[in-house]
């Protein structure tokens, strides 16, 4: 069978094939009622509408991201039912072999085969076609788009940039996600083009998944940690580590309006973006130039220190820094959080760990399958964390809930400074 006419199998209860692969980056680990769930959300475009902020491309009709999601969507279901399949038939003799041998059979067997090889090829092209259709939708939009950023440019946010800031070697090796000029390029000289395309693109990638301005992390990290685990906290100063563009930053202005809210990142033009957008939707956040893993920041300066899927974009070594950063920055009783996928942790499936695994390469995810949930208590302990202040919780998205029944698909890695 060819793929162009693959038949799409259909979704079993208790499937492998979670709608957490499905939208590729959630995390979401569903347990029952998928064929419900995967129907009431198929027959939405978009999970949630966006939010037309003066930053966002606005010159085309919503249709055409509409249409673009629901091809992805067919693709990626497709693409998913196939790897189950061939998943099925490689380990069908192995009987109830351990999961290892399991899945390095499989894997043997996927990597050698000409079709799924072809899928693969197929799911880079379909990437770059979402990033050049909002490029596209940017360069329609851009007179109205550069007279809106010049105007948010001027505050309420405040913006400071380095430009001596020795950049990390392993975030200049490769375009994340295959963005044009990556998360450190600049594809223009004002930072406009560059933060519309990472704002209004991970919006499409998500096909609103994660709300309406991209906030579902922060979000989550708000209500179903803080307000959930930590209730007595009310932090005056917070740290958001690797802000890109703010979208998990802004609700912690929101929701401690009393606090000083500060937000870094490497990434020059995805901060210029962030500061004009965060003025656009009426925030003050301060945000600066500075790498994660060693900022300019005193000695105890925060109550609340958060970062929010970017463990998995950064090696080990990196890792391990960013904890003992976290630590040094709280002040005594203040609070770390750092918020993972648990898909990309622990995948629960072998068509889960496959897709994990090929995104490495195909979607340019370089450290994507090296990050384990056993290294995160090492990285605890040898940041200055003593016995008792660090703790995992498992929480569900804030908005995703509805559709996977408060199924606990985040991690949330806490520690509390003695």
């Amino acid at each position: 069978m060819r793929w162009s006419t693959l038949a799409v199998p259909p979704l079993r209860e208790n499937t492998e094939i979670g709608v957490n692969v499905i939208y590729a980056f959630t995390g979401f680990l569903p347990d029952q009622a998928i064929n419900e769930t995967v129907a009431s959300i198929t027959a939405m475009a978009l999970l949630s509408p966006q939010v037309q902020h003066q930053l966002i491309p606005q010159a085309h009709s919503p249709e055409q991201d509409e249409t673009l999601v629901e091809k992805i969507r067919e693709f990626r279901g497709g693409m998913f039912g196939r790897f189950q399949q061939q998943i099925d038939a490689a380990i069908a003799p192995l009987g109830a072999a351990p999961q290892e041998q399991q899945y390095r059979t499989a894997r043997a067997t996927l990597d050698a085969d000409a079709e799924i090889q072809e899928i693969h090829r197929q799911r880079g092209v379909w990437q770059d076609r979402l990033w050049q259709q909002v490029l596209d939708e940017i360069a329609a939009d851009r007179p109205r788009l550069e007279a809106a950023y010049e105007t948010h440019r001027r505050g309420p946010a405040t913006l400071e940039l380095d430009p001596n800031l020795e950049l990390p070697g392993h975030q200049v090796k490769t375009n994340i996600h295959r963005m044009p000029g990556g998360y450190l390029g600049r594809l223009a000289d004002d930072g406009l083009t560059t933060g519309a395309l990472y704002d209004h693109g991970t919006f499409v990638y998500g096909g609103g998944w994660f709300g309406g301005l991209s906030d579902e992390l922060g979000q989550t990290v708000i209500h179903n940690v803080v307000q959930t685990h930590y209730p007595d906290l009310a932090p005056t100063a917070i740290l958001d580590l690797g802000c890109a563009v703010g979208h998990s930053t802004l609700p912690y202005a929101q929701a401690f309006p009393e606090a000083r809210v500060h937000a870094i990142d490497v990434g020059s033009a995805l901060l210029e973006y962030a500061s004009a957008r965060a003025s656009a939707l009426g925030q003050t956040v301060h945000f600066s130039q500075q790498n994660a893993e060693g900022t300019g920041f005193a000695d105890g300066s925060f109550d609340l220190v958060v970062s929010h899927i970017l463990f998995h974009e950064i090696p080990a070594v990196a890792r391990r820094r960013v904890f003992a950063e976290s630590c040094r920055l709280l002040k005594p009783g203040g609070l770390m959080v750092h918020l993972e996928s648990r898909m990309f942790l622990d995948p629960p499936s072998l068509v889960s760990r496959y897709f994990r695994d090929t995104e490495v390469w195909v979607n340019h995810e370089p450290f994507l399958g090296s990050s384990k949930f056993a290294d995160f208590p090492g990285y605890a302990e040898a940041a200055g964390f003593g016995p008792g202040e660090f703790q995992i919780h498992y929480v569900p998205g804030y908005y995703s809930a509805k559709w996977q029944k408060n199924t606990a698909g985040w991690a949330a890695f806490c520690g509390v400074r003695a």
